[in-house]
């Protein structure tokens, strides 16, 4: 069991490794000089960053036996997660206005990736709450909500190199680690695949991505998003 937490923590690290590098010439270079940027962005980051402490120490204080500590720190995302979905929407609403004024399908398509996110990552967190005294399940969806908060720094970080390469990784990333646990805890332990939380988390983005390839480009939702951006 020991083993299993150290994995945790060793792939939660990754994932707030990777993550914070995806911004480090977009905002963390200006240390100090953050004035060009807004509350919003400077509330984002901060709740960005105490999602990815809390989700690193929480196993931590499982192998030390921390349990009271352990649900007391987990209350703290009560108010962390809604922070999060909170600004992820502003910020998503301010990109959609830059970007509207250059393409309407761009903007389609900024809208429709960001109510995702905004999806994806309250229905991962909802789920995992719902489920915290079943560990595995409440693990898999913190792991699935995590990933969700990991596909934007991840894909600033790759683009660096290649402009597709950003987009492809935050497509496969969540397949790639699903599908791995689902082979492992099939060969490993002999659990079934069907009853798997894993399943529902691969099944659940597998739907995100089909979403993504046809409702963007559709004319109906370029047009709600051109009257959204005139009502807001």
């Amino acid at each position: 069991m020991e083993k299993r937490y150290k994995l945790l923590i060793l792939f939660f690290s990754l994932i707030a490794l990777i993550s914070l590098a995806g911004f480090v010439r977009s905002y963390f270079s200006f240390f100090p000089n953050f004035s060009r940027f807004n509350i919003i962005i400077h509330l984002h980051f901060l709740a960005f960053i105490c999602w990815f402490a809390l989700i690193i120490i929480q196993p931590i204080l499982i192998m030390k036996k921390r349990f009271k500590l352990h649900r007391q720190l987990g209350r703290v995302s009560y108010f962390l997660a809604p922070i999060l979905v909170i600004t992820i929407a502003l910020l998503i609403k301010d990109k959609i206005d830059r970007d509207i004024v250059i393409s309407k399908s761009e903007a389609a398509i900024t809208a429709f990736i960001g109510l995702m996110d905004i999806v994806s990552f309250s229905t991962c967190y909802v789920i995992a709450m719902v489920f915290k005294n079943d560990v595995r399940w409440h693990i898999a969806f913190i792991i699935g909500a995590s990933l969700i908060v990991l596909n934007p720094g991840m894909a600033r970080l790759l683009n660096h190199f290649n402009a597709e390469y950003g987009l492809i990784a935050a497509v496969i990333t969540p397949f790639f680690v699903s599908i791995s646990i689902l082979v492992f805890e099939k060969s490993k332990f002999k659990r079934p695949i069907l009853k798997s939380p894993y399943l529902l988390f691969l099944s659940l983005w597998t739907l995100e991505i089909l979403l993504l390839i046809i409702v963007p480009q559709t004319t109906y939702w370029i047009q709600l998003v051109v009257n959204f951006e005139k009502v807001i």
